[in-house]
């Protein structure tokens, strides 16, 4: 057979179809990863949140003796992803005041190509879990320390962690006040960061909370120096302030004071060592004017507090935190005590 000049040694034109179907076949392989994988990327990124939530949601019920699992899991879940399953809820107690719950959900991803590549539609999940328990730190602390030691009312509301009303009143001639009476009277302003603008300081922290963490520690002290939980701080009349407590009182929130054990004047401002925190409602106070007419008085209840997880030894208040500590199945390194 004779080659004519100018014409190809061989004819190649039946494989272009099967390369078309290769070419095809793997834009469609990478579409199904782009897209479909993807896709369940998205979905996985949408139930996380949810179980946060709801796992936060079933924590804080626990909290106030309610049975979180029972009652707003699949709710807060389904509001924050409507298309998401709960798998489950489970709760573990590490003691009568602390433990962890764990929200399991998981969402259907439909894929539209990667059937081709023998993938159908497949199942994301996300477990969430949170914990909650007496807190070792607090935010959102306004800045009237409560002497332990200088009330018997507080005392006993501490102690039986229950609700009820107490006025503290303002005597420095008790023998027992914290001090050892070196310290007049039974509370006093903390300066919780040691600034220079006090006054303004307490005036912002009574409306707004302290942001910040606080540290606190229960064990017995018998001096701030070097002592960590040890916060600067005024006693006697608190001046100038009367309109702050007057819009926190008339707005019945409840909200967290700090309680001390200890309080020392070493020959500048006093210290006081932050032993705990109650959670209150100021109901009535006079701070000013005559000795004998000072008092606060509180609606004082344990419960749901903002601060730092967990088990900082802050006494029998009933106080507790939550915090998300597990992101995975089985991840409970950072929930267990």
């Amino acid at each position: 057979m004779s080659h004519t000049a100018g014409q190809p040694l061989t004819d190649d034109s039946g494989i272009s179809m099967p390369l078309v179907a290769m070419a095809m076949t793997m834009m469609l392989g990478m579409s199904a990863l782009v897209i479909d994988l993807g896709n369940g990327w998205r979905t996985r990124r949408a139930i996380i949140p949810a179980t946060d939530a709801a796992a936060l949601a079933a924590a804080q019920d626990y909290v106030n003796g309610i049975d979180g699992c029972a009652a707003v899991a699949t709710t807060y879940l389904v509001n924050n992803e409507a298309a998401a399953t709960l798998d489950g809820c489970t709760k573990v107690d590490y003691s009568s005041d602390r433990g962890r719950v764990t929200v399991t959900a998981s969402h259907n991803v439909e894929t539209w190509f990667a059937p081709v590549l023998g993938i159908g539609d497949y199942t994301v999940s996300s477990a969430s879990t949170a914990t909650w328990g007496p807190p070792l730190a607090a935010t959102g602390l306004r800045p009237i320390g409560l002497c332990l030691d200088g009330s018997a009312v507080l005392q006993a509301a501490i102690a039986s962690a229950t609700a009820s009303t107490i006025t503290i009143t303002y005597d420095k001639d008790q023998p027992n006040t914290c001090g050892g009476g070196t310290i007049p009277g039974n509370w006093g302003t903390i300066d919780f960061d040691g600034g220079a603008n006090s006054n303004s300081d307490t005036k912002d922290w009574i409306n707004n909370g302290y942001p910040d963490s606080v540290f606190f520690d229960n064990h017995p002290v018998t001096s701030c120096v070097s002592e960590p939980h040890c916060y600067e701080g005024d006693t006697g009349a608190i001046a100038g302030i009367q309109g702050e407590l007057t819009a926190l009182m008339n707005s019945g929130v409840f909200f967290s004071l700090p309680v001390f054990n200890f309080a020392e004047n070493p020959g500048g401002n006093a210290q006081f060592h932050l032993a705990g925190v109650v959670r209150v409602q100021l109901v009535d106070f006079k701070v000013n004017g005559a000795e004998a007419n000072r008092f606060f008085t509180f609606n004082i209840e344990p419960g749901l507090i903002t601060g730092v997880c967990c088990d900082g030894g802050g006494g029998a208040s009933g106080v507790k935190v939550i915090a998300l500590c597990g992101v995975d199945p089985n991840q409970f390194a950072a929930c267990d005590p």
